[in-house]
């Protein structure tokens, strides 16, 4: 079953009950013009499935899950800023895999390319991804230097066309920055097509960046659970417009990859 969530905006956000996956968010541009910003559906086999929740109470929806020894509550919430905050309790009986089906994001609407989204990830460290050159257990690295040093706006497509990066189909990286705690903006994403911008949020030290030619992702790394040990984590993604020159961008963002 799908559940909406509203907000003074004009703004709506989809919501899987069966996965508790986020499957459309419609989003005005800066012309006002709503569209899908999610640029694909998550992969499903990688959420565990049977969430329970009640119908959504004021922007507001809430799931439960208990499933082989794993219990999760996850709430859902839309605010009139543009927000949507996700906060999430997990218990583990038995050794557990837990992971959320992370939103892929395409904010120029439909199925135009995403190589000019302009990111800023304030991360100082990256693991390589599981292809030939990394794997899943090295150990994480330092991004300066790198073409995954996004402390400076980079448009996404500039730096999969660096030598180290260009035969990859995107990314998928784990990145870490120093410290968590409260929630705080980690990345920025801004489209110059549209105007949106998406903040994203965690009180995590590390997220997972993913990256094809028509979304990206954002989201918590999945964790292994232990039996009796407890987790829990804030996400916010905030979607707004901005004038692309409030990024102080150190590459050249080409529109041809958007027509």
């Amino acid at each position: 079953m799908m559940h909406l969530l509203r907000n003074a905006r004009g703004m709506r956000v989809a919501i899987d009950a069966h996965d508790a996956s986020v499957r459309a968010w419609w989003a005005p541009d800066r012309y006002g013009r709503l569209a899908d910003v999610l640029g694909a559906a998550p992969p499903a086999a990688r959420a565990p499935a049977g969430w329970q929740c009640a119908p959504p109470d004021d922007g507001r929806l809430l799931l439960h899950l208990a499933h082989d020894g794993l219990s999760v509550r996850l709430a859902y919430r839309l605010d009139d800023d543009g927000s949507l905050h996700l906060d999430c309790a997990a218990t583990a009986d038995t050794v557990s895999r837990f992971a959320l089906a992370a939103p892929r994001f395409n904010l120029q609407g439909g199925r135009a390319a995403v190589g000019d989204h302009v990111l800023r990830l304030a991360a100082d460290r990256y693991r390589p991804g599981p292809w030939p050159g990394g794997c899943a257990g090295d150990a994480a690295l330092d991004v300066a230097g790198s073409a995954f040093d996004f402390r400076q706006p980079a448009p996404l497509a500039s730096r999969l066309a660096w030598p180290a990066l260009v035969n990859l189909p995107g990314f998928r990286h784990d990145f870490y920055w120093t410290g968590s705690g409260p929630l705080r903006e980690a990345a920025r994403v801004a489209d110059p097509a549209s105007g949106r911008v998406l903040r994203f949020s965690s009180t995590q030290d590390s997220c997972h960046l993913y990256s094809d030619a028509r979304c990206f992702s954002l989201l918590a790394q999945g964790a292994q659970m232990q039996p009796g040990q407890v987790m829990g984590f804030q996400l916010a993604y905030r979607l707004g417009v901005q004038d692309l020159d409030a990024f102080d961008i150190s590459e050249p963002v080409s529109m041809m990859s958007n027509k």
